[in-house]
């Protein structure tokens, strides 16, 4: 109850936040993004369990991009540069033991084939702009099963790419 004693002002205190949220099960990432013009930057994500995709985004300062994901295919070259997974919840209140997310991803890798499952295109000129396929609305969230997804940012314009991308979810184990 908040106001803490009696009285006319009391009220049963709702929390509007996801028990996930609380419980510190979701997390997220980002990348600064700087593509050659004509290559790709591949995002392995390795989904071991369900988890709740709450966003995906990129924001271009400067090119035109094609961002992918795609399930299946073939991977080549090596994944060895590690994405961060970062709480979105770091208070102290988080329950005891910390959850260990379970979610990992990794880039530097090249994919090709797969199935296309979902598409961004996004261009701008002399300004910035963001586009998300995920995320950027109320009720948008998308519930993922375990696999391994591969997100491929393409520079498809004529010149240097520069930007962020960035991703939340939730885990469900």
């Amino acid at each position: 109850m908040t106001d803490g004693g009696s009285g006319p002002n009391r009220r049963l205190r709702v929390d509007v936040g996801q028990t996930g949220f609380f419980a510190g099960r979701e997390f997220r990432t980002f990348k600064e993004l700087n593509v050659a013009n004509g290559s790709t930057y591949v995002v392995k994500a390795l989904v071991p369990i369900n988890i709740i995709l709450f966003g995906l985004e990129i924001v271009l300062d400067q090119g035109f991009a094609r961002v992918s994901t795609h399930v299946g295919g073939t991977e080549g070259g090596s994944f060895s540069e590690t994405l961060p997974v970062i709480p979105r919840n770091n208070m102290s209140e988080r329950p005891l033991p910390l959850y260990t997310p379970q979610v990992m991803l990794a880039a530097g890798g090249t994919h090709s084939g797969g199935t296309e499952i979902d598409l961004i295109r996004i261009k701008v000129e002399n300004a910035t702009g963001a586009q998300a396929s995920v995320g950027s609305a109320q009720q948008d969230e998308r519930g993922i099963a375990a696999a391994t997804y591969y997100i491929r940012v393409a520079n498809v314009g004529s010149g240097s790419l520069t930007g962020t991308f960035k991703a939340r979810w939730e885990e469900r184990p």
